[in-house]
């Protein structure tokens, strides 16, 4: 199992002693192996480790930051097992590359703005429509703009040639393609 450097981005210390053993122990990145529902599933986890490389000696050290990595690769690990198409790590993944925060998220998926908090927890899962959303976020990450102060970003005029193109191909044109038409100010 190979091992990964991290980076050292709170000045934590590149070495300390291990309080169990007394052995030097290195901060970096260990490849891990958790089992959930009976399916082994690895992540890379945060830490100070006697040994990066040696996936059976799991003497080390985490703080807080490095336990919320083993926490929501697990909730990922068990919604991976349980079949879900959005784990926790993947809408937290979808949200950052979008560049919002979780309420700023809420209002661009039209969902609350403590939803993205209890989704990337684990909490609750994310209704189909959402699901919906999520799935062309990861396709299209450009239609998903940062909010505007106030609101969600929207274009502030339809685009007439996709509205008539719309109707066309919904069959609809005949009927309601009229009401798209340049119209003459009635006095």
């Amino acid at each position: 199992m190979k091992a990964r450097s991290g980076a050292n981005s709170h000045g934590y210390p590149d070495t300390m002693a291990s309080a169990e053993s007394g052995r030097p122990m290195k901060r970096g990145l260990k490849l891990v192996t958790i089992t959930v529902g009976g399916q082994a599933f690895d992540y890379y986890q945060p830490g100070w480790w006697c040994d990066l490389s040696d996936p059976n000696d799991r003497e080390g050290q985490l703080v807080d930051e490095d336990n919320q990595v083993a926490r929501m690769a697990r909730l990922t690990a068990e919604s991976i097992a349980r079949g879900e198409d959005f784990a926790p790590a993947l809408i937290r993944a979808i949200r950052l590359r979008l560049d919002l925060t979780q309420a700023e998220a809420g209002r661009v998926f039209g969902v609350g703005p403590n939803a993205f908090d209890k989704y990337e927890r684990g909490e609750i899962t994310p209704s189909e429509p959402t699901k919906r959303l999520l799935k062309l976020a990861l396709e299209r990450p450009d239609l998903f703009k940062k909010p505007k102060k106030g609101g969600v970003p929207l274009p502030k005029a339809p685009d007439l040639s996709l509205i008539k193109r719309t109707l066309r191909e919904a069959r609809l044109d005949r009927l309601y393609g009229p009401l798209y038409r340049d119209r003459k100010k009635v006095a």
